[in-house]
């Protein structure tokens, strides 16, 4: 099931709640959100909040004050994604979408490095997370409680709100799941070649091997951040030998994250993540270059055939 599908069965559901998301720079919008329970959100307040995520993520977090949602990596100080962040500034806050399941870990490891700046920085369990449709309706009702808006994929917008400001929008709630959407959600970003780290491959990989710095998450002029050094050495000496590629298996189980993919019986690649669409698995791997176009071989035996990503990545 696509996952305009999977909305549209979660419309008939559920009442279509339309709210004014007056934390966005568009036009009003109707919304019909699907609950997305398997993403989370990240709080941060305070005077010094842009300045500490701009020591502490890749991306310049200056920019944030134009309204856009952008994203950024979580490094360890090797310069290994921890996890990956969409952030978006509101008028008191600065918050961050992420894996559910990395949550209390992200804001944990910010936190060592807050010091005496005046930052406070929580897992933000008030907020639903929910994928939104978009329609041109402009819909003149105020917003009655705290939302905010990420603009997570060109065709795709997920919203944070309180949980009785979903239910009083649609009548959903944590007992009315869709029981496909997190399936869908990653083939989603799969097709788009958007790599999400979950918890088994957190700090696994350089963030030019997700192709971040193609995927306009990372600035190279911004200044020191935690794991800066590594990441800016491996874009200055070219040493970027492994990229994300996007692969499709035939029917079977889902790899799972760090599962190997091999050529000529020897291992040149690493499931990032997977989703199953059409009887077929779809992945992204981290793979070296030198297997670039080349079917390879799961760790069942099953083959994984190439397939174009959306964008460029170039040969390094």
């Amino acid at each position: 099931m696509a996952p305009e599908d999977a909305l549209r069965q979660a419309q008939s559901l559920a009442p279509a709640g339309k709210i004014r998301l007056t934390s966005m720079t568009e036009p009003t919008q109707s919304i019909h959100p699907i609950l997305l329970p398997f993403l989370g959100v990240l709080r941060i307040r305070g005077e010094d909040a842009a300045r500490f995520l701009q020591g502490q993520l890749t991306n310049d977090t200056r920019l944030l004050a134009d309204g856009r949602t952008q994203l950024s990596a979580c490094n360890t100080p090797q310069g290994r994604v921890v996890a990956l962040l969409r952030l978006r500034q509101t008028d008191d806050a600065i918050y961050a979408l992420l894996p559910q399941e990395l949550a209390a870990t992200v804001a944990a490891s910010l936190r060592r490095f807050v010091l005496r700046a005046k930052v406070d920085l929580q897992v933000a369990t008030d907020l639903q997370v929910a994928w939104a449709a978009r329609t041109p309706t402009a819909i003149p009702e105020p917003a009655a409680s705290e939302i905010v808006a990420f603009d997570y994929a060109p065709d795709r917008q997920v919203i944070a709100a309180h949980g009785t400001t979903l239910r009083a929008m649609t009548g959903l709630s944590r007992e009315r799941l869709h029981p496909e959407i997190e399936n869908e959600w990653r083939a989603a970003d799969i097709t788009a070649g958007l790599p999400q780290v979950f918890a088994a491959a957190s700090g696994s990989f350089v963030p030019q091997m997700l192709n971040l710095d193609r995927l306009h998450a990372i600035s190279f002029t911004k200044g020191c951040y935690t794991g800066q050094e590594i990441v800016a050495r491996t874009q200055h000496l070219g040493r970027i030998k492994r990229r994300t590629l996007r692969y499709r298996l035939p029917p079977g189980p889902e790899p799972a994250p760090l599962a190997g993919l091999s050529l000529a019986g020897q291992k040149v690649a690493e499931v990032v993540m997977s989703a199953t669409r059409d009887g077929a698995v779809e992945l992204l791997a981290v793979t070296s270059l030198e297997a670039l176009g080349r079917t390879l071989v799961a760790e069942d035996g099953r083959e994984a055939v190439p397939v174009e990503l959306p964008y460029e990545i170039g040969s390094g």
